[in-house]
């Protein structure tokens, strides 16, 4: 008996002499955390905790930030996407006249109440009151009035009315364009902004949203033609805690799926020998441990995000297939023995493997934590803490009630001992007739056994060892290998918005349009350049310009200058009308000459130099891009635009962004190096582990093909399913590892843990060995490992009615992992067990001159 195995016989004894301190204090533990609940918080914010905290987008956010229009930091912007019901052109004097005085009503009539007054939108819009809404539809109008475009172009995104530059690349989209102008349009968006530095600004934006969007709601039913489209961050935070509110409640039927499931497959007859109640607290006891991390981590600070909806499902699978090997170590003990020996014989059968299942399970989301991705950190907390939790309950709360519910059984058995001489053995315990733990757990040899009838767990591992079931096997996991080999190159590492929202949400299909919108009309990127380039040098001046060309008209995505906003071309324009003097370009000069032209100062910041002269000390500018399909372009685009201002760094500090870089551009470029760093830490962990606990190498061997097997596996099969690489899947991708080791890790513990002390009996034999390790080996896990995947499997089947993409991801994982777990454990594993002992088998007869006496002996 291994040490390991020693200490939970002990243990075991001790928790069945005194029950109830290991019952009372979980759930003193439980019920004191329940306190954490009121530090609860949130954090659904996708902007931020899908974006890589390394990611350079983040910093280069920040640099864009100084310029208030440009970042909006301390607005909060409410779109307003219109359309016509019919997805129609939009550009009629009609739809365009019943848009104005829907956005008139508005300006004029809505007011939001900051706690003791109404205050009008004039007042809210801050640094944005100069944009109005009603001049980009006054424009709209007059284009359509002048056919002859004298006075009026409509040019995308900068049209021009009497001779001005109008930038309309917000306002625009779904567009129809003939030799440049925009002929069609099949959706104007409306802007609303409400400065958040005023007094209770949060408080003014949710009330003023609010009456927004009951009007415009309001206006979609009424209007006979047009449909008024809401978005915004709280609505986006709104439809994401929706997929938890939808799902929470199937976690209810997920509980009942599941006791049935293990009430089902736990009746035993006689009835006494059931356990029907243990089934019900190896539901309650994951439970526990659900409400007691919840209750710590909330009160520790940490926020809950929709992401985490999935935890619950995951620990309660993973503690019921605890709860399944412990009760499979009672069935497993030796009737007629005291509640304290039999108590400690299951726990030592089952108590290893629940150890080493538990550690690599929580170790592997542990990796998690390392992770640049705070969605990822944020999940991998949660189950990392939840787990650890379990596995005590498990072995502490669960165990001890396993012990007070079986008394009476064991009363039943003792007393059927004292008037039968011979113990009827069940079906599970047939060959360990001994009533020492060292029995239980030695692998006693069938050889010299008078002959049977063969039960179908025999036949099944005879087959294995036969020449066609091997040569099935090794033929089907090395098709499995090639198809994933093949195929991994074409996973799919794209992100949609889409994917945070329910299917049926009404944001899924304003965010496809708003994301087709920005990708193939209008990626308006913001160049921050601070502090102020020394422009009164022309050499300077003239590097400057080149570093614009380059960015305007990179490859496949810029337009040229007609797509840019640059305040400084316009400013050299005036220079070259007044004359080219060196007064235009001096610092203290040229504040007073940029409002003297009427150029607009939203693009430039102001400071005061030393001797206290207003100046320019910082600006920013614009360009349009288009015709991306999908952020895969983005990324290869970002690379390339950050490349040519790294070119010209040495002359200016220029940070350049666009909201979908962050997300989901760098969270779907990091997925793939996310994944393959988890992934090879956790394997490379597994293994240390399984060599820590089962010390042989050939296990570690073992462990690892199976659980790089079902990696690619999950990776691959989830790409045919319709599930991409990125920062959703990524989370269930690394769950994979830790449920794939699960089922792996327990058939190895229990094959290579102990070994028979003859092993001269096993070498005269062709497969004895194997086969008699095999079936004890299936014989302790075998059913234990099915019902484990089989209730994992059925947990998630209510989960399938959640229609959402971060739901739909974890059981497509789920799935797979479990029938994928269950192949490679009970049918993969053992046939490389038996070919290794083959090879090995075959070494020993080349290395045998002469057969011994001990052989000899007994082959006669």
């Amino acid at each position: 008996m291994r040490k390991l195995e020693r200490f939970f016989d002990g243990y075991g004894q001790y928790v069945a002499r005194k029950p109830f301190f290991f019952i009372l204090v979980p759930a003193l533990l439980t019920i004191v955390s329940t306190y954490g609940f009121l530090s609860f918080s949130t954090q659904d914010d996708i902007w931020d905790i899908y974006a890589p905290t390394n990611g350079l987008s983040r910093v280069e956010e920040a640099g864009i930030k100084r310029f208030e229009y440009a970042s909006g930091s301390h607005h909060h912007r409410m779109q307003i996407l219109v359309s016509k019901k019919n997805r129609g052109n939009i550009l009629t004097n009609e739809a365009l006249d019943e848009v104005s005085q829907a956005h008139k009503f508005v300006a004029d009539n809505i007011t939001a109440w900051d706690g003791n007054h109404q205050i009008a939108y004039k007042n809210l819009c801050g640094i944005y009151c100069n944009d109005s809404n009603a001049a980009v539809l006054a424009f709209l109008q007059a284009t359509l009035n002048d056919t002859a475009r004298s006075s009026f172009k409509l040019t995308f995104p900068n049209a021009e009315a009497l001779q001005k530059k109008i930038f309309v690349g917000y306002s625009l989209g779904d567009l129809k364009l003939e030799k440049g102008y925009v002929t069609e349009a099949k959706m104007v968006i409306l802007h609303y902004m409400v400065d958040t530095s005023l007094p209770n600004g949060k408080q003014l934006a949710a009330d003023f949203e609010t009456k927004v969007r009951n009007f415009f709601a309001s206006m979609t039913d009424i209007s006979h033609h047009i449909k008024y489209s809401v978005l915004s961050r709280t609505r986006e935070l709104e439809e994401q805690r929706a997929i938890t509110i939808t799902s929470l409640p199937f976690l209810g039927l997920t509980i009942i799926v599941l006791t049935a499931f293990m009430l089902v497959t736990l009746v035993r007859f006689p009835l006494y020998t059931s356990q029907h109640w243990q089934s019900i607290v190896g539901v309650l006891s994951p439970g526990m441990a659900l409400w007691t991390t919840t209750g710590l981590l909330w009160g520790l600070g940490y926020p809950f995000s929709n992401i985490l909806t999935v935890v619950p499902f995951l620990v309660v699978t993973i503690g019921i297939d605890d709860a399944f090997l412990i009760l499979a170590g009672w069935r497993q003990s030796t009737k007629g023995e005291s509640l304290d020996v039999r108590l400690g014989q299951s726990v030592a059968i089952s108590g290893a493997s629940v150890t080493v299942t538990s550690v690599t399970d929580v170790a592997c989301f542990a990796t998690g934590l390392f992770s640049n991705m705070p969605v990822v950190q944020l999940f991998c907390l949660y189950t990392t803490v939840a787990l650890a939790i379990d596995f005590v309950y498990q072995m502490t709360f669960f165990t001890a009630l396993v012990g007070v519910f079986v008394r009476k059984q064991v009363d039943i058995e003792k007393e059927l001992t004292k008037t039968e001489t011979k113990i009827e053995k069940t079906k599970e315990e047939e060959g360990s007739s001994s009533s020492s733990l060292g029995s239980l757990l030695t692998f006693v040899p069938t050889i010299s056994q008078e002959a049977h009838t063969r039960n179908i767990l025999e036949v099944f591992i005879d087959f294995l060892h036969t020449s066609i079931a091997k040569v099935i096997v090794v033929l089907a996991f090395f098709a499995h290998i090639s198809i994933c080999l093949a195929l991994v190159s074409n996973v799919n590492t794209d992100f949609d918005m889409e994917n945070l929202y329910l299917e049926d949400s009404p944001l899924t299909d304003i965010s496809r349009r708003m994301q087709n919108f920005v990708l193939g009309e209008a990626f308006v990127v913001n160049f921050g350049v601070y502090p102020m380039p020394d422009f009164d040098n022309a050499e300077i001046r003239e590097k400057f310009e080149d570093m614009v060309k380059k960015l305007e008209t990179m490859p496949d995505y810029g337009a040229g200058k007609e797509n840019t906003n640059l305040w400084t071309r316009e400013y050299s324009n005036a220079v070259a009308f007044w004359g080219d003097t060196e007064d235009f370009w001096h610092k203290e000069d040229m504040v007073s000459n940029y409002r003297e032209y009427g150029m607009d100062e939203k693009y430039i910041t102001m400071a005061n130099d030393t001797n206290g002269d207003e100046i320019i000390d910082g600006f920013f500018f614009t360009i349009t891009y288009h015709n991306f399909s999908n952020f895969l372009q983005v990324e290869s685009f970002l690379e390339d635009r950050r490349e040519i201002l790294k070119n010209y760094s040495s002359f200016f500090t220029v940070h350049s962004h666009h909201p979908f870089e962050k997300v989901p551009t760098e969270s779907a470029a990091s997925a793939p190096f996310n994944f393959i760093s988890t992934s090879v830490s956790a394997v490379v962990l597994m293994s240390l582990l399984v060599l820590v606990f089962v010390m042989n190498f050939e296990a570690i061997i073992s462990v690892v093909v199976s659980i790089v097997s079902i990696c690619l596996g999950i990776v691959v099969y989830l790409h045919l399913w319709n599930v991409n690489l990125d920062a959703v899947s990524l989370i269930s991708m690394l769950m994979s590892i830790g449920f794939s080791v699960d089922y792996s890790a327990h058939v190895c513990y229990h094959y290579f843990a102990h070994v028979h002390i003859d092993e001269q009996l096993w070498r005269s034999h062709n497969y004895a060995e194997t086969r008699d390790r095999l079936l004890s080996t299936f014989r302790g896990v075998a059913w234990p490992v099915m019902q484990s995947g089989l209730s994992t499997i059925l947990g998630m089947f209510p989960l399938m009615f959640v229609r959402a993409y971060v739901v739909a991801v974890f059981w497509k994982t789920v799935i797979l992992v479990g029938i994928l777990g269950m192949l490679h454990a009970l049918v993969l594993l053992p046939v490389i067990f038996i070919l290794t002992h083959d090879v090995k088998l075959l070494f020993r007869r080349k290395r045998t001159v002469a057969p011994s006496s001990h052989s000899m002996e007994l082959a006669s």
